[in-house]
């Protein structure tokens, strides 16, 4: 495909993801009508896709020109390409612009609001303060390797991806962290990655792992355990005298964490029945609660777009909910640990400081914030002793 074919296909995929539909959704859908797409095509119209849901407003903004054929335009614009190497109506291409978009694009010189600028909701300007930090959200978002050090070292694994296609350096954020330089596709096709020595997973996320003291003996377990990511990175860092288990309220999650499991060489007890309504206790409990995702929406931009006041405070419900039922889980003199992925102080200080609030035998014992400006994704950190 050309490229200015491959635009082509892009603005078909983003039509309908203004319309309301998932962009992953789409790009498959797409992938499965068009077998003549290679490989670079598709992964190409996905970069194009999401950089265009990365920057919707800023995009439509250097146009003018309404739809998605209005976000690319914007996006030549940004880039300084010249719109006529797309829209030139040769072969699969998109249309030549016309004189009635033309008088659109150069009128649309107006000054942006912090909203447009940012790429977000106006409605969601308060919750984000200004900061120059949060331009990287318009970002793509790094490639990451979580190494499972029961099973390899650094310098090993560096050198084995290497003669597999696959170029890392490791990070300082994280002693088990690989960034990935270059290609990425065939990282799941690796026997790395195949014999569970590797899984994809953001620095920021295994930092936070890297923060908790876990119990040489005891229960540990992960309440919203989810695909498994962060639950494998505490099997590689716990001892085998610790019982780990995994739980999650949509039990379809969990499908992935035992064959990712098995893979890895650890075991993990996942759990059918809720324990809160078992009431058991375990001695370290951690919470990766449901939140709006606002530190890693370079990864699933769409979900900005998506996310609604009424939502944010449907999710502040959830997490409270959360917090006070498996507080109950928590033996004397135990940690219960709570994280999201947001960068939003009502889902995280706000949350905990509520909490300390409503429910007697609590004290916050260490809290952090591990910020877009480290390379990462946005995520909070609060660890809690039960008195």
């Amino acid at each position: 495909m050309t490229p200015a074919a491959r635009y082509a296909a892009a603005i078909e995929i983003f039509d309908r993801t203004l319309l309301g539909a998932p962009a992953e959704r789409e790009l498959t859908r797409w992938a499965r009508g068009n077998r003549f797409a290679g490989s670079k095509d598709r992964a190409a119209i996905r970069d194009i896709v999401y950089d265009g849901l990365r920057n919707l407003r800023s995009y439509a903004h250097y146009s003018g020109v309404g739809g998605a054929r209005g976000v690319f335009i914007g996006r030549l614009i940004a880039n300084n390409e010249e719109l006529t190497s797309v829209f030139n109506g040769e072969g699969y291409a998109p249309s030549t612009i016309s004189n009635e978009e033309n008088t659109m694009i150069y009128s649309s010189k107006a000054d942006m609001s912090l909203a447009i600028k940012l790429d977000i909701p106006d409605w969601l300007v308060p919750n984000f303060n200004g900061k120059d930090e949060y331009s990287v959200l318009k970002e793509r978002a790094p490639i990451d390797l979580r190494v499972n050090l029961k099973k390899v070292n650094l310098d090993n694994i560096i050198a084995s991806l290497l003669k597999e296609g696959i170029k890392t350096e490791p990070l300082d954020v994280a002693k088990t962290a690989l960034r990935v330089i270059g290609e990425t596709r065939k990282i799941p096709q690796t026997n790395s990655y195949l014999n569970g020595l590797i899984e994809l997973q953001d620095a920021g996320s295994q930092a936070l792992v890297l923060e908790l003291n876990f119990p040489n003996h005891g229960k540990v377990l992960d309440y919203c355990a989810g695909g498994g990511g962060k639950t494998l990175a505490i099997a590689s860092l716990i001892s085998n005298n610790v019982i780990l288990s995994a739980f999650d309220r949509d039990p379809d999650r969990l499908k992935a964490l035992s064959h990712r499991a098995d893979r890895a060489g650890i075991h993990v007890e996942l759990l059918k029945k809720d324990p809160v309504i078992k009431d058991e206790k375990f001695d370290f409990v951690v919470l990766d609660v449901p939140c709006s995702g606002s530190g890693a929406w370079r990864r699933t931009p769409d979900a900005k777009w998506k996310l609604t006041p009424a939502r944010l405070e449907e999710l502040l419900e959830t997490q409270a909910d959360i917090l006070n039922t498996t507080s109950n889980l928590v033996t004397e003199n135990g940690t219960l640990v709570y994280m999201t992925c947001s960068l939003f102080a009502s889902e995280n200080e706000e949350q905990i400081s509520n909490f300390i609030e409503r429910v007697v035998g609590w004290k916050l014992t260490f809290s952090k914030h591990f910020e877009l400006s480290s390379g990462t994704d946005g995520f909070y950190l609060a660890i809690l002793n039960r008195l």
